[in-house]
């Protein structure tokens, strides 16, 4: 059932409309469609002034008032318990003439089965990652036991900004409670059910998965592989053995899309993906399997960035000055020891900062005792001089940019903080001048985006705020690849090693496995330090105890901390850049970051820790 069938206008509704319909407090503004139970209107809400969809659940049948006064239908129950991107939120259930409404978010946009009939089929990159938002909707439910089991393209809305919404859990069960097809009621679309549906057998994760089965082969084919010619045709079709799916090949589909397909299509439901989350990890597979190669488009797309920035204020000469610093401290020798020293000595500003730190107890110092850039080279060695140069040649060049890159800045220096005790902490030594950097430089390409392309920033500052995405899916959508690319693809230009490169890399949101080599310990801590800070700055205070409690299980493999041990880490970080933000040039009074986060550190609430036996 289609909560949104037009964009709607924010007018009031007209005076002369004395005796509107109401229910509660939300005004009705039209009907937008009638399903198996009950209606569904467009309505406005007075006191938030915004637009919602009202399902008021209609009596049908034997159903009388009294039955619905007290219960509230499950819907109602399994929606309120599902927060995701991918899945329109439910507001509010009410009563109205003694039966239950629900209140959820009106989405403007069509739905996925109106997209294809507008436009055929959907060519397979860009499908494929909408399909791979669509499962990580229904992964949410089922890792929460909840069976959708009314999935269907007319279920899936396409909001203004491309992301599909899941919605219409009406069908929805907890898997294993009742959940069993039945020959004698239909309810839902014939069209998409699973053999389990139509054989009275248990109905599970797998019917959700055959169901989306049937949806990627109609998006990326234009049809459904179920002949429609009536009901029966379709039921046996669907009941009684495999499906037809011989157009993959005259369509020329790619052979691995096809076996992820006829997978999920399995008359058997064993041989099915187990949940959409398993799906998921296989579509997202393929997806970086059938990315472009060095002559397609994300190529193309990196090269027309990197010549926009070649061309902006300042940019090719700290481009030269990194390459030349990462260039002659490959081989570590004297005569390019002498060379490095040159480099460093044509930037005051830099020079001092670096004596600075070289003295300071930063780097173990104790007073004034290095005096030159040679002395710190031959104290601290071409490789610490190297990445401390890396650092503060590029934020300082960075350092004259609005409130939201220098919110960047610092908290990208607090995660290089976090990054340099952690490799300590976890007993890599050798690796904490560069884990140091590969925290600084994590968020490379957003800064870089925020400098640069500050029209391009704000628009996907816009995607995020307006359509609750996360950084890498917006920018993807502005610039044509995510921040994480960007950022690699600029270290690879300014010649940094692998490990500082792959820590900018993006890691998902999932848990993360255990790492083994120096690169993936690299990549983990740096991710570990960015996402931290971020947590600190954006969550609210309520919400902390969990949010880093789920932090923490995502990190497991790399540390297990608990949320004490993770706020004292945070407090330690923030000493630090207090004590080293006047060498380092940041200004940290205004900063809205470092106001958040201190707010966040102060007030936050944890339970005790467990004692220790």
């Amino acid at each position: 059932m289609s909560f949104v069938q037009q964009p709607v206008s924010a007018e009031t509704p007209s005076k002369a409309r004395t005796e509107q319909l109401k229910i509660g407090r939300f005004l009705i503004r039209r009907w937008l469609g009638t399903g198996l139970q009950g209606k569904v209107f467009l309505a406005f809400d007075p006191v938030l002034e915004r637009h919602v969809a009202i399902k008021w659940l209609n009596p049908t049948g034997n159903d009388k008032p009294s039955e619905n006064r007290e219960v509230f239908p499950s819907e109602a129950r399994i929606v309120a318990k599902l927060a995701h991107p991918n899945i329109v939120p439910l507001y509010e259930a009410g009563l109205y003439r003694d039966f239950p409404y629900l209140v959820f978010a009106y989405v403007e946009g069509m739905t996925l089965r109106d997209k294809r009939l507008q436009n055929g089929a959907i060519p397979v990159q860009e499908a494929l990652p909408m399909f791979s938002a669509i499962l990580a909707g229904v992964a949410c439910a089922h890792a929460q036991g909840i069976l959708h089991l009314d999935l269907s393209p007319s279920n899936i809305m396409i909001d203004t900004a491309g992301v599909p919404r899941i919605m219409d859990f009406g069908l929805a069960k907890l898997a294993g409670m009742d959940a069993v097809g039945c020959d004698d009621e239909l309810r839902g679309s014939p069209l998409y059910m699973s053999p389990e549906h139509f054989n009275n057998h248990p109905l599970t994760a797998r019917s959700d998965i055959f169901v989306l089965g049937l949806i990627l082969f109609e998006m990326v084919s234009g049809k459904s592989p179920v002949p429609t010619e009536n009901l029966q045709i379709i039921i046996n079709a669907i009941a009684d053995s495999e499906l037809d799916l011989g157009d993959m090949d005259r369509l020329g589909l790619d052979t691995r899309l096809q076996t992820v397909i006829r997978r999920a299509l399995s008359h058997d439901a064993t041989n099915r993906f187990a949940d959409a989350a398993e799906m998921k990890l296989a579509v997202d597979e393929l997806l970086e399997l059938l990315e472009p190669d060095d002559q397609g488009v994300d190529h193309s797309t990196v090269m027309f960035l990197l010549k926009r920035l070649e061309r902006k204020s300042a940019f090719p000469a700290l481009s030269n000055n990194l390459v030349e610093i990462n260039r002659l401290t490959e081989e570590n020798n004297d005569s390019n020891a002498d060379l490095l020293t040159n480099i460093v000595l044509r930037d005051y500003a830099i020079t001092n900062k670096l004596l600075q730190l070289a003295n300071s107890s930063f780097y173990g110092g104790t007073g004034h005792g290095v005096k030159t850039i040679s002395n710190a080279i031959h104290r601290l060695g071409m490789n610490v001089i190297r990445m401390t140069c890396n650092g503060l040649m590029y934020f300082d060049a960075m350092k004259d940019g609005d409130q939201n890159l220098k919110d960047t800045l610092i908290s990208s220096f607090v995660s290089a903080f976090i990054c340099r005790h952690f490799a300590i902490r976890l007993r890599h030594q050798n690796m904490a001048e560069e884990a140091f950097i590969c925290g600084m430089f994590h968020r490379l390409g957003k800064s870089l985006t925020i400098f640069y392309f500050h029209e391009e920033f704000e628009e996907i500052e816009r995607l995020i705020k307006t359509y609750n995405l996360d950084d890498e899916t917006a920018s993807t959508r502005v610039l044509g690849i995510g921040y994480s690319r960007l950022g690699m693809a600029v270290a690879e230009r300014w010649k940094f090693p692998e490990t500082i490169r792959g820590s900018i890399q993006y890691l998902g949101f999932e848990k993360l496995p255990k790492p083994a080599k120096p690169v993936e310990i690299q990549q983990q801590i740096a991710t570990f330090a960015n996402e931290l800070c971020e947590l600190a700055a954006n969550s609210p205070v309520e919400q902390g105890p969990l949010r880093l409690t789920e932090f923490s299980t995502r990190f497991s493999e790399l540390v297990l901390l608990s949320p004490t041990e993770l706020v004292q880490l945070l407090e330690a970080a923030f000493k630090k850049l207090k004590e080293f933000s006047p060498i380092l040039g940041l200004e940290l009074p205004g900063s809205p970051f470092v106001s958040r986060v201190d707010n966040f550190l102060s007030t936050i609430q944890l339970p005790p820790e467990p004692e220790q036996n």
